[in-house]
């Protein structure tokens, strides 16, 4: 209640701009979501409203102002300001409400290998534009009769050997509260430091479960076969 108040005007100011914020809010969300599910990229060359270079992300937004006359006067209003004023449209908002939604997304997946308890593993390593390595974690799991498989998260490489590589992982689980002891799964290439019997990848975990049994990636075993093959083909046919 308001009525009465002697910050009343003040009171029904704030509740006007929330629910302004709000409805921008909710087309950004929106626009996120779309570009996310494609897996298509956020920014291009600037962070101009107006610039035929600008990405997908304030691109889709331009779009919609043809069709959303809320999101159009918002657009003519705050847009291109620079710096210092708020209009949720810049790099920095957009990354931030993709790490939001990212974190609620890997909750629910959390939740999802919690409800089916037993799982498997699949862990490898690649770089990234600034050519740092880093682990891509690969989990399956059961939902019903059908099986599913999600991934998690990239976790910083504490290095390339087979003592250090599990490390990171079974942190990442333990933060998640997903018990090692229920993995029954992992799967990694063929290279040494992950499949080798002894203090490597595959017998580090084992020590932690004997039940995880190591199974080697095919199509990594493929691939190792098939270079060779393709180098010999040529100097033949060469």
């Amino acid at each position: 209640m308001t009525q009465g108040r002697i910050d009343q005007a003040l009171v029904r100011e704030e509740a006007e701009q929330a629910q302004y914020w709000r409805k921008v809010l909710m087309r950004v969300v929106s626009t996120i979501k779309f570009i996310a599910e494609r897996g298509l990229a956020f920014r291009g060359d600037d962070e101009l409203i107006g610039s035929p270079r600008n990405g997908n992300f304030l691109g889709n937004l331009e779009l919609l102002t043809e069709y959303d006359p809320f999101l159009s006067a918002h657009l003519k209003e705050t847009a291109n300001k620079g710096s210092g004023h708020v209009n949720y449209l810049s790099s920095t908002i957009c990354n931030e409400l993709i790490t939001l939604m990212g974190e609620k997304v890997l909750n629910e997946i959390v939740e999802r290998i919690k409800r089916s308890k037993y799982y498997s593993i699949s862990v490898d390593s690649t770089p990234d534009e600034a050519h740092i390595d880093q682990l891509t974690v690969v989990i399956r799991y059961m939902e019903g009769s059908a099986p599913k498989e999600r991934f998690l998260t990239f976790v910083p490489n504490c290095g390339h050997s087979g003592a250090a590589i599990p490390k990171p992982l079974l942190e990442f689980l333990d933060s998640y509260k997903i018990d090692i002891s229920n993995c029954r799964g992992q799967s990694y290439d063929n290279a040494p430091n992950m499949s080798g019997k002894y203090n490597k990848m595959q017998a580090l975990i084992l020590k932690k479960n004997n039940l995880s049994v190591f199974i080697p990636c095919c199509g990594h075993s493929l691939n190792l076969e098939y270079v060779p093959l393709l180098d010999i083909c040529n100097q033949i046919s060469g």
